[in-house]
């Protein structure tokens, strides 16, 4: 009797310490906002930015969607993410553009995904990337392409799941 506990025990002891989340991002892309006055309406998906320089009028947003494998939740995740623009001058037509350092380097904090659920994480742009804009429109420059880069923060006990990047077409 003795020995059948302590191998229950034991066995409960090794599923409880396998069992954990595995937390891991399954997509990301950028979204455009559909606006009414001054608010917002609804977003939608956004494969290419149409508005030119010297401003973009729509807000820019980036879905994130999270998905966590394990039988318990994960809680107090930091998503880690940075914007980069790919720059060509305004007045050359077919300049080929040239991929600068990041502008903007932020986190989010996601507090839980509960186990075995997706979850949709939003991350916002502004207002960095009005900021940046309006220095390369000065400036004479303009991104023919906008890339996030989304990563979970690594942590004791965490599985690794790679960093994800979306980029986004800007017309000139």
């Amino acid at each position: 009797m003795k020995r059948l506990s302590l191998s229950v025990l034991a066995f409960a002891a090794f599923t409880a310490a396998s069992a954990r989340a595995e937390l891991s991002l399954v997509n990301v892309s950028w979204q455009r906002a559909q606006v009414a006055g001054a608010r917002v309406v609804s977003w939608e998906d956004a494969e290419k930015l149409t508005d030119g320089p010297p401003k973009i009028n729509t807000r820019l947003r980036a879905r994130l969607t999270l998905k966590n494998r394990g039988p318990v939740a994960a809680e107090g995740i930091l998503l880690r993410y940075s914007l980069t623009g790919r720059v060509s001058p305004v007045a050359e037509d077919k300049a080929e553009g040239v991929w600068g350092i990041p502008f903007s380097v932020d986190e989010k904090r996601v507090p839980k995904v509960g186990p075995n659920k997706r979850l949709d994480v939003y991350l916002t742009t502004s207002p960095a990337l009005e900021l940046y804009l309006a220095k390369l429109g000065r400036a004479g420059w303009w991104p023919d392409r906008l890339k996030i880069q989304v990563m979970i923060e690594p942590h004791r006990g965490a599985v690794p799941s790679p960093a994800l990047e979306s980029v986004l077409e800007v017309a000139q």
